[in-house]
């Protein structure tokens, strides 16, 4: 198998996985979590909830997954760099529903990615989260890096956190 392939390979392993860690946790967290078809709004996954707000009805955030091969975070923040495409259309205002870009870390080794038995199915690593909603425009031609704080794990109790925000008419 060439390089190109073997990159392809792992690059359809990570976008898969990633999708899966993201819709464990809006399982858990009793939300939908459906796969766009066409991402060319870089959107990857619709979540919505049933979570009825003082404002608002059943939220929706917009979901730009990433997958990195990198182990557990060392780091904080986390620095991820993002073409200037999707970093745009992160930081866009004017959007109704809000977005998040949530990057999973996994270790460097395909075969550490999940761990399972009779008795628990593990996820390797962990998840993040950060809105870019009104950070300034890039200076840059091709990428910009973006900064995600450690302390914003994705998970199932942050997940109806914001969806209960929304509802009740609250920024991320």
């Amino acid at each position: 198998m060439s390089l190109v392939a073997d990159y392809a390979a792992v690059s359809h392993r990570q976008d898969a996985f990633s999708g899966a860690y993201i819709r464990a946790i809006c399982a858990t967290a009793g939300c939908g979590a459906e796969p766009v078809g066409l991402d060319n709004d870089k959107v990857d996954y619709l979540v919505r909830s049933r979570v009825q707000g003082k404002v608002l009805n059943k939220p929706q955030i917009d979901v730009q997954a990433k997958c990195r091969m990198s182990g557990v975070a060392t780091s904080d923040p986390i620095s991820y760099s993002l073409d200037l495409e999707t970093y745009d259309n992160l930081r866009d205002v004017k959007v109704c529903i809000p977005r998040i870009l949530v990057l999973v870390l996994v270790p460097d080794s395909i075969q550490e990615w999940l761990a399972q038995s009779e008795h628990v199915l593990s996820l390797r690593h962990c998840a993040y989260w950060v809105s870019l909603k009104g950070m300034q425009p890039s200076t840059n031609t091709t990428s910009q890096t973006v900064y995600i704080p450690r302390k914003n794990v994705f998970d199932v109790q942050t997940l109806q956190t914001m969806m209960t925000k929304i509802a009740d008419g609250l920024e991320l």
